[in-house]
């Protein structure tokens, strides 16, 4: 109860008794812990009147000490962790913690200096976070403390006086005024202070500047006549370092006057103060060696500039930037230097001021040493320095820009290129960052930099560009001389690539790539972002379209200059038209025009420059000439369109048709076709024959830009040519034609193209003028001999007549395709043919052999009918043809040297087109040569040796690609026009006759190049064959023979081909019977989807297709063809693949399966083949296929096939396993196996026990054979799907029997065969050399062959759930180990009476119970382990059955062997999960026998004891209380001493068994079990955090059980929530909130509780230590205070005080942790 009248608090609290209190100055309200405000004040501040409020915080106090002293742990996590718990106890209770920190301190004046080190930074930690709540006398404390820490020592401790120093820093955050009062104590005048007591003062300055700066003149004051007295640089440092500190308060304070408390504080207080301290440190001082304590006095000077006067400054600069210019010398690293310089040129460089003019010259110099220093990037001092150095000078320029300015291009002159890239630097950051300075200045700057222009050195044009850009940005380019900048740019743009090679070392190399990539973007940048350059960039750039040496720049300037054009032609800006004759210095629009049209004649050149060039021709032809306007608006957005891959429509019939078809790869050829067609046009809509001649000489003009580019000089001849062919002045022609003869290179093929088709050009309109002119060539300048020796010493650049002779060739060629038809005719015999026939033998020269495969074949274009519209009788088409041949054979077999095969399997192409056809030697050795020539070629076409080049250049090997791509197209084009001519069987079978040899190849590159090749000549035979009347298909057996092995080829796409060409072949035959084309064949249309899942290499879906194919051969095949295709189908059986092997065998049983009728006197001859082959046979299918002969067989014969199988070796071989599979296939034969089988295990002899040979005192187990031999044919039974029925029905008898093999095969070795007997009987001669073979067959295992057996029943019995089960439980490998056996068998006794199939339990049980008086243990064991769980699985239902089982185990109790019993008292135990009757009526037998159990003295391990607790806590559950409750006690007292066993098990089950005993706690035993549950509360509790995870579950189990009976319903909630069997529990967590609960549940029995945690800190797990530590901590922190009297503090403080020194560092760091939560007491 509470009142209050003005500051009058009356209060009235009852506690243990009423206590009154009367206060003034205080508040109402109430605290955490519920005691009013005015009481804990009181409490706090009472100065240890009331005693016991003043030992609730005792205890707290001495874990605090403890804590503390504790704080310098030897391990360094633990460490951590205890200062954590300080700070997190401080920062809950500030005064508390740092009070005893500073009494420590104080107590312990000999302290280790880590120590102190530790406690001193969490004091500032806490600090920092709480200081609201520090209150005055505690903060003086403190701070007095930190003041002794910090002088204590004399000497300079870092560590210890920095984190003193760090406190007191933090305190004066608040307490500023507090800490400099201390500080100024020691801080008198006259007397040389602490190191640490300036620096102290000093970064509280720069921490609190409002409070600090009205004490600076004060402490400058008495800081000022120390500074005399400094004489070591340590001190000179610190007082340099603080005076600097004090600087910079001053002008963050002077800057921020609307915040600061006294707004009259300005710079000219300080000023004389700090002047006089600059004296000192500048004249005297920085006389130091100490290199730290000269950059410290430049960085105060810095700062200390801005303080002084101007008077002063200016007096003082000359010694100031002399003193700053000796320190360069002296110190490596020059930032801190640099910076302190530019703050003083900033404090002078102010309001026009010229003070620093005197010294300007020195100051540049010194600036420019440094500057010209190249930077390291790899260093940030290096790159802060460079940017300080950039910003001097534009602060220079501020005031003396003109000078500046002079110096710069002065400097500029030099030779060395360091300096001219430093000066460049300036340029380009004065430039930018002092534009209102250098605004007058520009005309200077262009005119001082436009010689740079011409210079040779990448790193100095980079620079400069990057100059030139910022003089673009800020308007230097529109004043004279601007032009040559922009050119300069453009140069740059031209750089040629350098050749590859070695890259030069040096670091700041700059490649001609990255100065060209640089200055394309700076002039692309120019043109579209500033905008004032439009007047200096247009016309002007137009210049540089034409001249050579910027051919390499046309994209960037075609790029600039369309952008301008398109932007003035949309305003029609005033300058957009172009007056040439007012503008001599820009291209006529002729020259324009040429030079457009041939740089995007070639648009993927010069880096993609197509698209620029066409937007420039398009926005340029106003200027060009005003009649192509129109055309080129219309026509170039679909040329831009073109190249861009859209597909739009073209506007003459040519285009449109193209259009339809528009080509995924880029051609250049439609693309020249296009552009020439657009020139051609602009010829028509000008019409003006004066400006074609213009054109024509512009062309011709410029012929030369393009000496290096022969593909843009191709290309102009082409153009030239078109003018030529539009052109009529004879003159103009025959000049033109000589310039092209004159200027061509004869040994390029690309120039000697384009020449070539500019001469047919004009041959379309000059013939006789062109016939004529190269009649002239080839007499002067292929008739040209040697004449002796002056020939020798001609000029190399001499034409070569064979080279020459190869260009006339093609000339020919295309005079002959584009001359008119009808004076072609007459020109051929006569001139063209006489001409080039005696050039065709022995020709040598791969060039002109190649021209005259390319003559011929465009005079056989020329000479078709179509082209002549005449017929035409070719005379000399079979020495073409010929020579083709022989030009190919020529050529290597292995590698596609040159494009000679392709060009000659082309022209042959065309020469067959020709009349007459061919005869049948002719088509013979013409496809022998082009497969011999083409098939053996290596996959990329290049020969062995270079094949690593190859893949090296990716480019070499994509033109090398090409090249094959069209070499295989030219050949097919070849086949196709055979197949025109002669469209028959015939004609198929001279062509298939070469492809056999090539289908059948190892080579898998070979076999899909053969069955490609028959695949196109089929498709196109479909296509072009014309059936007049019904017939059969010539050879339909051997062609389908032939490919259905390559349907199963091990390459997919070989496999697709092939199914093609069944597909194709079937359709011809169908086409052949007269059907027609469109007639829908319901099994030959389903082939195309047997392709596609041939796409899958899964052997299952090929077996699956072929099996399909040979239905769809077999309906389709004609008789007479049968016996040829089951023939060549044999000779597949061996086919180099096997997946080609295997599908032949398919399709062949296929075949036999339902046309075998037709074949039935060569069964059996035909079957012992198979049979003979099937060792050969690798291919597993083609074996299937062989092995299901020989299932017949066994039909007759199955006991003694049986018994002679038997006898073969185990493992048994793969051809033996596959016999085992086949006979097992067919039910009959599969049940008789398997009665046979169970009959052998039931009578054989399980294993026979031998000496040992290495030890006679010891028997070993060896198997028997024929047991073993049945396990093993067993397992291969069971892999066969047919048997399920079987198996399933037998399933009780073979699980029985197998269980059993199990357990006989356990331990048991491999059983020597007959042979090793023999051998070891003959004693060896060991010097013999003839020496036996070492037998290499498999070792066998016989438990694992039982495993195996025992898993593959059941997986083919489809126990689904119960092979789950196994897996899960690991119980495979457990039956593999003799001591873990029993477990396995217990497993699989679950698993089976889980199974949802029906398992016949019973019966399975009664092949079992002799098996339990067997004389072999591991036989025994294993009944004895399968019943004991059949017991607990409630025998599947059958209490007969569990009566039965339960007599069996009683007799088996005083077995030999304690395994059995230990069996037999698991399975006694199990009878609870029966249910209360059948315990009822056991009751007395059970407990007897657990009893017995637990006192087994043959228990070594404690299996039967732990067996017996388990058995107990399941027998508990179903037996009334009154059995049990006498003895209710004795068992908790008996298990309880078992809670701390070494034994994981041993615990877990104690806990388990305690926890089942709950069922008795809640009737007249109550009172009794409730003290047992509180005794072992906690450890339970412990134990659920115990390191064993079976323990941890025990105790939830426990837990669970034990919570309803504790009378708590949130915590037994929090129980059966939280502790479930699956689930992690976060222990931490979990126990606080359970302490919660505990605390107001059961008040009274915390301190029992606390009390049992400290008797386990003697625990022998540190992680029990660890969990009692942490549940005090838990329990006591969360504890109210009014209950804080019933805990024995004495004892639990100072057992958590003992455990911070445990030897585990995690017990020690969880005693910290949980002092950290009492911080309440």
């Amino acid at each position: 109860m509470q009142l209050q009248k003005g500051n009058l608090v009356t209060t009235a609290f009852h506690d243990k008794r009423t206590v009154h209190l009367l206060l003034t100055d205080q508040i109402m309200g109430t605290a955490e812990d519920g005691r009013p405000l005015v009481l804990s004040d009181y409490n706090k501040n009472m100065g240890g009147v009331d005693k016991l409020d003043q030992h609730l915080s005792y205890y707290l106090v001495e874990m605090t000490m403890a804590l503390i002293d504790a704080a310098h742990d030897s391990d360094e996590m633990t460490r951590e962790v205890i200062a954590s718990s300080m700070f997190d106890l401080g920062r809950k209770k500030p005064a508390l913690v740092l009070s005893s920190c500073h009494s420590y301190l104080k107590k312990h004046s000999k302290l280790s200096l880590d120590h102190r080190v530790v406690i001193l930074n969490t004091v500032e930690k806490i600090v920092k976070e709480t200081l609201d709540s520090v209150d005055l006398s505690l903060a003086t404390n403190l701070i007095s403390q930190a003041s002794s820490e910090l002088t204590q020592s004399k000497e300079v401790v870092p560590e210890w006086q920095t984190a003193a120093s760090g406190v007191l820093v933090a305190l004066g955050a608040k307490y500023c005024n507090e800490v400099m009062a201390e500080m100024l104590d020691k801080f008198q005048p006259g007397v040389l202070p602490h190191f640490f007591v300036v620096q102290t003062i000093g970064n509280l300055a720069a921490a609190n500047v409002y409070e600090m700066v009205p004490h600076l003149t004060a402490v400058l004051g008495t800081m000022l006549p120390m500074l005399g007295l400094c004489k070591f640089d340590n001190m000179r440092w610190v007082f340099a370092s603080a005076i600097s500190n004090f600087s910079e308060s001053i002008l963050e304070y002077c800057a921020n006057l609307d915040q600061a408390p006294d707004k009259s504080v300005s710079t000219d207080r300080f000023a004389p103060e700090i002047f006089s301290a600059y004296d000192i440190l500048f004249n005297v001082w920085l006389q130091s060696k100490e290199a730290r304590l000269r950059l410290t006095i430049i960085e105060a000077v810095g700062h200390m500039t801005h303080v002084m006067s101007r008077d002063k400054l200016q007096e003082q600069l000359p010694k100031i930037l002399q003193g700053i210019f000796a320190l360069y010398k002296r110190h490596p690293e020059p930032y801190h230097i640099t910076q302190g310089l530019c703050m003083v040129l900033d404090a002078v460089c102010v309001e026009g001021s010229l003070i620093l003019e005197p010294y300007l010259d020195n100051l540049l110099n010194i600036l420019f040493s440094q500057i010209f220093q190249p930077v390291d990037y790899n260093n940030s001092m290096s790159i802060k320095n460079h940017n300080e150095l950039l910003r001097s000078f534009a602060i220079i320029a501020r005031a003396f820009s003109g000078k500046l300015v002079g110096v710069l291009l002065t400097k500029l002159e030099s030779k060395d290129e360091r300096t001219r890239i430093g000066i460049l630097s300036i340029f380009k950051h004065v430039i930018n960052a002092a534009v209102t300075a250098m605004e007058d200045k520009k005309e200077v700057v262009v005119s001082g930099l436009k010689g740079l222009c011409n210079d040779t050195n990448n790193k100095i044009k980079r620079m400069f560009a990057q100059v030139i850009i910022a003089m673009a940005d800020h308007g230097y380019l529109e004043l004279e001389g601007g032009h040559n900048m922009v050119e300069f740019i453009v140069r740059q743009c031209s750089l040629e690539d350098e050749p590859k090679g070695k890259r030069s070392p040096d670091p700041d190399y700059v490649s001609n790539q990255a100065l060209r990539l640089m200055c394309d973007n700076i002039l692309q940048l120019v043109t579209t972002t500033i905008e004032h350059m439009e007047p200096v960039l247009w016309p002007y750039l137009i210049e540089l379209v034409v001249p050579d040496r910027y051919t390499k720049a046309s994209k960037s300037v075609c790029r600039s200059l369309a952008h301008l054009a398109h932007k003035k032609r949309e305003e029609s800006a005033s300058d957009f038209l172009i007056d040439f004759d007012y503008q001599p210095n820009i291209p006529k629009a002729p020259f324009l025009i040429a030079r457009l049209m041939v740089l995007a004649g070639w648009p993927k050149n010069g880096d993609g420059r197509g698209l620029n060039v066409l937007h420039l021709m398009k926005d340029m032809s106003p200027n060009l000439h005003e009649g192509i306007v129109a055309l080129w608006d219309a026509v170039i957005p679909k040329l831009v369109s073109y190249l861009e891959d859209k597909d739009d429509d073209f506007d003459d019939d040519e285009e449109q048709e193209k259009s339809k078809e528009p080509e995924e790869k880029w051609s250049q050829k439609n693309w020249e076709d296009l552009l020439l067609k657009m020139l051609s046009k602009s010829l028509d809509v000008v019409d003006d024959e004066d400006w074609t001649v213009q054109l024509g000489e512009a062309f011709g003009y410029q012929i030369p830009l393009y000496a290096t580019m022969v593909e843009e000089r191709n290309f102009l001849f082409k153009c030239l040519g078109i003018v030529m062919r539009k052109s009529t002045k004879k003159d103009f022609v025959n000049k033109h034609l000589d310039i092209i003869f004159q200027t061509i290179k004869h040994v390029d093929q690309t120039e000697r193209e384009g020449c070539a088709i500019a001469v047919g050009y004009t041959a379309s309109s000059h013939l006789d003028t062109v016939l004529t002119k190269l009649e002239n060539v080839a007499k002067n300048d292929m008739n040209k001999k040697s004449s002796g020796l002056f020939s020798m010493l001609k000029d190399k650049s001499d034409v070569n007549p064979e080279q020459v002779k190869a260009t006339l060739m093609l000339c020919y060629g295309y005079v002959a395709l584009f001359s008119p038809p009808t004076l072609i005719v007459s020109r051929m015999e006569a001139t063209i043919l006489r001409t080039i026939s005696p050039f065709f033998p022995n020709v040598k020269d791969t060039s002109v052999r190649q021209n005259l495969i390319r003559c011929a074949e465009l005079i056989a274009q020329s000479l078709h009918p179509d082209h002549l519209e005449q017929s035409y009788n070719f005379s000399k088409r079979g020495e073409f043809l010929v020579h083709m041949q022989t030009y190919m054979m020529g050529e290597p077999s292995t590698c596609l040297s040159t494009e000679t095969r392709c060009l000659a399997m082309t022209a042959s192409a065309e020469l067959i087109k020709l009349e007459p056809a061919l005869t049948e030697a002719e088509v013979f050795d013409l496809v022998q040569t082009c497969t011999d020539c083409l098939f053996s070629l290596s996959a990329s076409g290049l020969p062995p040796t270079r094949k690593g080049k190859a893949d090296d250049n990716p480019a070499d090997a994509a033109a090398m690609a090409a090249m094959m791509e069209a070499t295989y197209k030219a050949f097919y084009d070849v086949l196709k026009e055979i197949i025109k001519k002669d469209c028959t069987p015939h004609g198929l079978e001279s062509i298939f006759k070469h492809l056999p040899q090539w289908i059948t190849s190892e080579n898998e590159l070979e076999r899909e190049r053969a069955l490609k090749t028959w695949l196109i000549v089929e498709t196109f035979y479909l296509d072009f064959l014309k059936v007049k009347s019904p017939s059969l298909l010539d050879n339909e057996g051997i062609f389908l023979g032939r490919l259905i092995p390559r349907c199963t080829d091990p390459v997919t796409e070989i496999r697709q081909i092939a199914m093609d060409c069944l597909h194709t072949t079937l359709k011809i035959a169908l086409k052949y019977e007269g059907k027609p084309i469109d007639q829908k064949d319901q099994m030959i249309d389903a082939l195309p989807t047997l392709k596609e899942r041939l796409k899958k290499s899964d052997p299952t879906v090929l077996f699956s297709v072929v099996n399909d194919l040979s239905k769809v051969v077999s309906k389709k095949l004609p008789a007479a063809d049968l016996v040829p295709l089951l023939e060549t189908l044999q000779q597949g059986l061996l086919d180099s693949q096997t997946h080609s092997s295997s599908g032949a065998c398919v399709v062949l049983n296929g075949i036999m399966k339902l046309r075998g009728g037709d074949i039935r006197p060569q069964v059996e001859s035909f079957l012992q083949s198979l049979y003979e082959k099937l060792c050969e046979i690798t291919c597993e299918q083609t074996k299937t296929g062989t092995l299901r002969t020989i299932r017949t067989m066994a039909t007759h014969h199955l006991i003694p096939t049986l018994a002679s199988l038997l006898t073969y070796p185990v493992p048994y071989e793969e051809n033996v396993v596959e016999i085992w599979k086949i006979i097992a296939q067919d039910n009959n034969l599969a049940s008789q196996t398997l009665d046979y089988f169970l009959e052998l295990l039931s009578k054989s002899l399980p294993y026979e026990e031998k000496q040992d040979p290495r030890d006679k005192e010891k028997m070993v187990k060896a198997a028997t054979t024929v047991p073993l031999a049945v396990t093993f044919a067993l397992t291969e039974i069971f892999k066969v799907e047919e048997t399920t029925e079987i198996v399933t029905r037998m399933f009780p008898r073979l699980f029985a029997a197998l269980m059993v093999r199990v357990g006989s095969s356990l331990g048991a070795k491999e059983p020597r065969s007959k042979k090793q007997e023999q051998e070891e009987a003959v004693k060896p001669d060991k010097k013999k050399k003839n020496m036996l073979p070492k037998d290499t067959s498999k070792k066998v295992v016989p438990i694992e062959a039982a495993l195996t057996c025992l898993k593959a029943f059941l997986q083919h019995t489809k126990m689904t759930d119960m092979l789950t089960q196994l897996e899960e439980s690991d119980a495979w490998s457990l039956m593999a180990d003799e001591v873990e056996f029993p477990e396995a068998i217990t497993l699989l006794a679950r698993a089976l009476i889980n199974e949802e199939q029906d398992t016949h339990v019973s019966d399975i049980v009664a092949s079992l119970t002799s098996v339990l008086s067997s004389l072999y243990e591991t036989q025994r064991i294993a009944v004895a382990a399968f019943f004991a769980e059949l017991i607990n699985q409630k025998g599947a239902g059958d209490m007969d059955l569990v009566q039965l089982i339960m007599n069996s185990l009683l007799g088996r109790l005083v077995d030999d062997s304690h395994i059995v019993r230990m069996l037999c008292v698991r399975g006694l135990g199990n009878i609870a999960s029966v249910g209360k009757e059948q315990v009822q009526a056991y009751a007395t037998t059970i407990l007897s026998a657990m009893m017995a159990g637990m006192d087994d003295k043959e228990d070594p391990e404690d299996y039967i004891t732990i067996e017996a607790m388990s058995g107990l806590s399941r027998v508990l559950v179903e037996i009334q209380e009154e059995h049990i409750r006498a003895i209710l006690i004795n068992i908790s007292l008996k298990i309880r001493p078992c809670f701390e066993k070494d034994k994981a098990a041993v615990r877990a089950q104690s806990f388990r068994l305690f926890g089942n005993l709950s069922r008795f706690g809640d009737g007249p035993s109550k009172a009794p079990f409730m003290e047992q549950i509180h005794s072992n509360f906690i450890s339970l509790l412990l134990h659920l955090n115990d390191k064993e995870d079976e323990v941890r579950q025990a105790c939830k189990h426990a837990l669970r059980l034990l919570g309803p009976l504790m009378g708590s319903e949130v915590m037994n909630d929090k129980f059966q929530r939280h502790l479930l069997e699956d689930t992690n529990v976060h222990y931490g967590e979990f126990m606080n909130d359970l302490a919660k609960l505990l605390i107001q549940d059961f008040p009274v029995k915390i301190n029992f509780y606390v009390m049992a945690c400290v008797s386990f800190f003697k625990s022998a797990w540190p992680e029990i230590k660890s969990n009692a530590a942490m549940l005090i901590g838990f329990l006591l922190g969360n504890l109210p205070k009014h209950q804080h009297s019933e805990i024995t503090k004495e004892h639990i403080c100072a057992a958590l005080i003992l455990l911070l020194k445990d030897p585990s560092p995690t017990v020690r760091a969880k005693a910290a942790e949980a002092m950290s939560l009492l911080y309440d007491y």
